[in-house]
C-alpha cells in the first residue's frame, strides 16, 4: 500500500503521460523546422532546466550539499518541475532509494535489476516509469512537512503545461516545437544518468554499485556524469 492518496497517485500518473506527450510533439519539428530564435529557445531552456534539476532537485534538496533560502528551493524546484521530471517528494524518493539499493533488487531504475543487458538498458532510461517501480514506497518527511513544496510536488504538471503555452504564445507552433524536443532531450539526459552511467565509463573508485564515471553524460548533465565519484562520496 502506499502512504499516500489516489489524487496524488493520478497526480504523478500525468507526469509520464506528459514524457508521451513531449516525444510525439517533438516530432513537429520534422514539419516546421526550427527557426534560430526556436533553436535558442530550446536551448535555453535545455540549460536553465537542466541546471534546476542538478543543483536545485539533486544537489540541494536531496543532498543538502549547499544551503540556499527557502526561496530559492522553491523556485528552482518549480523550473524542475516544469523540466517534466515530477515534483520535489517523488524525485527525492526514488533518488534516495537509488543511493539505499544502487544495482541492488529495489534500486528503482538499474540497468541490473530486474532485467539486464538491452532490456536492462530500457528498463533505466524509460521502462521503469511505466512499471509499479513508478510509485516510490515512501514520500520524504522533509518535503512533504514543507507546504509549498509539497504543493509543488502534487501540481508538479502545472508548470510544465504553463512553460509550453507560453512557448506557443512566444512564437507559434515553432517555439512550441522547440519546447518538445527540448523537454524530450533533457528527458533522455538525465535518464543517462540512470543507464550509462551504471554501463560505460571508468570506476576509479570501489563502490557497491556499478556506477560509473562518463564524460559523454557529464556534457548532457551539467555534470552528473561523474557518477562513479557521486556514489564514492555521496
Amino acid at each position: 500500500m502506499k502512504p499516500y492518496s489516489q489524487l496524488t497517485v493520478i497526480s504523478y500518473i500525468i507526469g509520464p503521460t506528459l514524457i508521451v506527450v513531449s516525444h510525439v510533439g517533438a516530432l513537429l519539428v520534422i514539419f516546421t523546422g526550427l527557426s534560430w530564435g526556436a533553436i535558442a529557445w530550446a536551448l535555453s531552456l535545455y540549460v536553465i532546466r537542466m541546471f534546476a534539476t542538478t543543483g536545485i532537485y539533486h544537489r540541494l534538496l536531496t543532498h543538502r550539499s549547499y544551503q540556499a533560502p527557502a526561496p530559492v528551493l522553491w523556485l528552482g524546484s518549480i523550473v524542475a518541475a516544469a523540466a517534466g521530471q515530477m515534483g520535489p517528494s517523488w524525485w527525492k524518493a526514488h533518488h534516495i532509494a537509488h543511493h539505499q539499493f544502487s544495482d541492488q533488487a529495489h534500486d528503482p531504475h538499474s540497468p541490473y535489476r530486474p532485467f539486464n543487458g538491452i532490456k536492462g538498458f530500457w528498463w533505466s532510461q524509460t521502462g521503469w516509469l511505466f512499471s509499479s517501480q513508478f510509485l516510490p514506497e515512501k514520500l520524504p518527511a522533509d518535503v512533504e512537512n514543507d507546504v509549498v513544496l509539497k504543493l509543488i510536488d502534487r501540481l508538479h504538471f502545472i508548470p510544465t503545461i504553463a512553460l509550453g503555452a507560453i512557448s506557443y504564445l512566444m512564437g507559434g507552433v515553432d517555439y512550441l516545437a522547440a519546447f518538445f524536443l527540448s523537454t524530450t532531450l533533457l528527458f533522455h539526459g538525465v535518464a543517462t544518468v540512470n543507464s550509462l552511467t551504471h554501463i560505460a565509463g571508468e570506476q576509479p573508485f570501489r563502490t557497491n554499485d556499478y556506477s560509473r564515471n562518463n564524460w559523454f553524460v557529464a556534457v548532457l548533465t551539467l555534470g552528473e556524469g561523474w557518477h562513479n565519484l557521486h556514489h564514492a562520496f555521496q
